[in-house]
């Protein structure tokens, strides 16, 4: 049975301090705000009896993401300790004032920002550039190169995401490991994705910690069928690490990874949206417009690529620069 949930700080969190073939629900102290408190995350650790690596799963960067959350619950109810080789960890909120008030970013009341665009943080910064800095230092201090670390997203309120996982495009030992597994872990679209300053996935993968991130529609609720293909994805992830050696092993996905283009508003207005999700897409083909209060077209949007949609704005209003549509290029 799980134990009550106990406080520990994070520098005092270790794997190997948590007791074998058993199932430890805890909150990480990871600093103090004044005003707030102890800034803490909850984390629920099963560590097996035998060794083997560690799965480090991390849900919530966004505070309205509640897929992953849900899934590792659910996964975490089907566990047997007793016969796991390893670990499952999972940081279940990663950003608590984000949370707390069911928003994507910190509250303005906190700091404003985005805890996926900020990383690696600074310890004596805002807020959210501290619990970047001292859960990046966690991460760093816990996944091995024989371990993996798997984050959890959703897309937005205004722009829902097809279900994917991928591996960050960059060279060296941060590479082969975790586009092993996100082969393995079966979901639908396969994703090699761009390098890009801010996100804890691609932090860590330029820091050789081998890391997988995934994404499913959200819209900042908690769709079953997301949660479904999440759970199955960690299910999947604990076969073929050996973590869970009864359960059964997943298909290896031998597709070609396909890697993503961002398509941005180009300028304040009405989007009329002209395709939908996991629609084919030519090189050129308009696939949107912007009006005016009025209906009269402020500007066109062509796709820059020939592919599918991979997300798209559901959410019709738009300022210039938001992201209304990511393509997976054929």
């Amino acid at each position: 049975m799980p134990s009550m949930p106990h406080r520990i700080d994070a520098s005092e969190f270790e794997i190997e301090r948590f007791p074998k073939g058993a199932i430890e629900h805890c909150f990480i102290r990871l600093f103090a705000l004044p005003g707030w408190g102890a800034v803490e995350v909850p984390v629920v650790v099963a560590r097996g009896r035998n060794p083997g690596p560690l799965l480090f799963t991390v849900a919530g960067i966004h505070g309205n993401e509640y897929e992953g959350m849900e899934a590792a619950r659910h996964v975490i109810a089907e566990l047997d300790p007793a016969t796991m080789r390893g670990a499952f960890a999972v940081v279940l909120t990663a950003n608590p004032f984000a949370y707390a008030s069911r928003t994507r970013e910190t509250p303005a009341s906190v700091d404003g920002l985005n805890l996926a665009r900020v990383f690696p943080g600074a310890p004596d910064g805002a807020p959210t550039h501290q619990l970047a800095a001292t859960l990046l230092a966690l991460v760093e201090r816990t996944v091995g190169p024989e371990d993996l670390l798997l984050d959890l997203h959703s897309g937005t309120a205004e722009v829902a995401f097809a279900t994917m996982v991928g591996y960050r495009s960059v060279e060296g030992a941060g590479r082969g490991r975790p586009e092993e597994a996100a082969r393995h872990m079966g979901l639908p679209l396969l994703w090699e994705i761009p390098d890009a300053p801010g996100p804890l996935n691609a932090e860590t993968a330029r820091r050789s910690i081998p890391t997988i991130g995934a994404e499913t529609t959200g819209r900042a609720g908690c769709r079953m069928d997301d949660v479904a293909s999440y759970r199955q994805g960690l299910r999947n992830l604990l076969a073929w690490m050996g973590i869970c050696p009864g359960w059964p092993m997943p298909v290896r996905d031998d597709r070609k990874a396909q890697t993503t283009v961002d398509l941005l508003a180009p300028t304040t207005g009405f989007l009329r949206v002209e395709t939908e999700l996991l629609a084919p897409v030519a090189e050129g083909e308009r696939i949107g417009v912007v009006l005016d209060p009025f209906g009269n077209p402020l500007a066109e949007v062509h796709s820059p690529v020939g592919g599918a949609i991979w997300a798209a704005r559901e959410t019709p209003y738009v300022d210039a620069g938001d992201l209304i549509f990511m393509i997976g290029v054929a």
